[in-house]
């Protein structure tokens, strides 16, 4: 119970000090537009009338994002983009709370140079307020349970979910009496068989201990499914994993609108960089290559060649590595910076692949995972993506049973504001991360 109100109080102060920072945000914006510390009586009273209503939106959106959850159980990369998320989502909404609450005196340019300050401000606070609470964070014993050769992996999965971990091992069918649970303050699952788990499960909620497991393809499939009443009976309702009919076309609409804006907006770029690339290794400058498309459907995916021309000649199909001699000079620094995935802007507009999604494999990968992950081809049930959650998420070398998860949820969870979330974070993390 002191535990509970403790992170109450925790939650409460931060969410204090969230809504002063909003304030201070504004006011500061307030105060560059009109050149001093006392704004205009008409400007400043338009922004009381919705202040009280900003906070409450700020305080509920946070909410909805984690931001008053555990802090060390947000990586750097995760806490930025669910912050920046979330302030562009209460900065909708206050621009709604603006003309709701007709306060018209309420500059525009003062709304938007706020919205400009909160990131970097709140980006900083929230940073700081995760390396204190990872300093202060105190050592938790971890049950990990699993078959021997699992331990070490397990162990390092509990040290990334928790800062301070002391690790209490245990192999299936071991550590299932609640007494054992009582100083234990997460548990980690590897391969245990689905009769077990359920004890664990059962264990660790009467006690209120986070478990950490990975999902396989039924665990995904209903994650999502929603409780109805049949008759007098609870049972559970699975929905399509496609977005629903309406939902796909605003979605497809806003791949063509950011696509052709960016290909216009970018085209001197593109020119410039098919131009070195020509300098640099001749041609072709624009690489073609088959991946898989939704449904199966075989397309062929644009990018400025980073290789030498005919590189898989003798090779066949294989994955680029870190120092691959078969890598250009230039293309190195556009695998880098992933400029050279800009051509696929034109795959987005054809309507070959969406903004966000499972990231397109080659045929013969494909066929490889197939054979070695269940229902592997329910990620091909919606469009691939130039961007998705295994690439934000996950990482270049996570494996390929981890990548086809992180696209399940996708496609069972889609919203908007995931993929919003989803290309925030994936340009938070378009240096640090190697290309896919």
């Amino acid at each position: 119970m002191a535990n509970f109100r403790g992170r109450w109080y925790h939650a409460i102060m931060v969410a204090m000090a969230d809504i002063l920072f909003l304030f201070f945000s504004t006011f500061l914006a307030f105060t560059i537009r009109f050149g001093t510390f006392v704004p205009p009586d008409y400007n400043w009273s338009a922004y009381t009338r919705i202040a009280f209503v900003q906070f409450a939106t700020l305080i509920v959106v946070f909410y909805i994002y984690g931001l008053y959850g555990e802090a060390n159980h947000k990586t750097s990369s995760e806490l930025r983009a669910a912050v920046t998320t979330a302030i562009i989502v209460n900065g909708f909404l206050t621009l709604v709370q603006v003309y709701g609450l007709s306060s018209i005196g309420f500059p525009r340019s003062v709304f938007t140079l706020s919205i400009v300050l909160q990131i970097p401000i709140f980006l900083l606070w929230r940073q700081i307020l995760r390396s204190i609470t990872l300093r202060n964070a105190p050592s938790i014993n971890v049950l990990a349970v699993g078959l021997e050769s699992e331990w070490s992996d397990l162990t390092v999965k509990a040290g990334q979910f928790l800062p301070r971990i002391r690790v209490v091992y245990a192999i299936p069918g071991e550590a299932t009496d609640r007494a054992r649970f009582q100083n234990i303050g997460a548990v980690v699952l590897g391969t245990v068989p689905k009769s077990l788990r359920e004890q664990y499960f059962v264990n660790c909620m009467a006690l209120n201990i986070p478990c950490l497991w990975t999902p396989d393809t039924y665990d995904l499939l209903v994650s999502g499914a929603d409780l109805t009443t049949v008759g007098e009976s609870p049972m559970f309702s699975l929905a399509s994993i496609k977005t629903r009919h309406g939902s796909a076309v605003f979605k497809r609409l806003a791949d063509i609108g950011v696509a052709l804006v960016g290909l216009i907006v970018l085209f001197p770029v593109l020119a410039a960089i098919g131009f070195l690339v020509y300098l640099d290794s001749g041609r072709p400058v624009i690489y073609r290559q088959e991946r898989i498309a939704a449904g199966g459907r075989p397309f062929w995916i644009l990018k400025f060649r980073t290789m030498v021309p005919n590189a898989e000649a003798l090779t066949g199909p294989v994955l680029a590595s870190a120092r691959d001699p078969r890598i250009t000079r230039l293309g190195r620094f556009l695998r880098f910076s992933h400029l050279d995935e800009f051509p696929q802007l034109w795959n987005i507009l054809r309507g070959d692949m969406s903004l966000v999604g499972p990231r397109p494999e080659r045929p013969t990968f494909v066929d490889q995972n197939r054979r070695t992950i269940a229902h592997y081809d329910l990620r091909h049930t919606i469009p691939p993506g130039l961007t998705g959650l295994a690439q934000v998420a996950g990482s270049y070398t996570s494996p390929p049973q981890d990548k086809a998860a992180f696209d399940l949820h996708y496609a069972k969870s889609w919203s908007w504001w995931k993929d919003v979330a989803i290309i925030i974070q994936t340009i938070f993390q378009w240096r640090s991360k190697p290309k896919d």
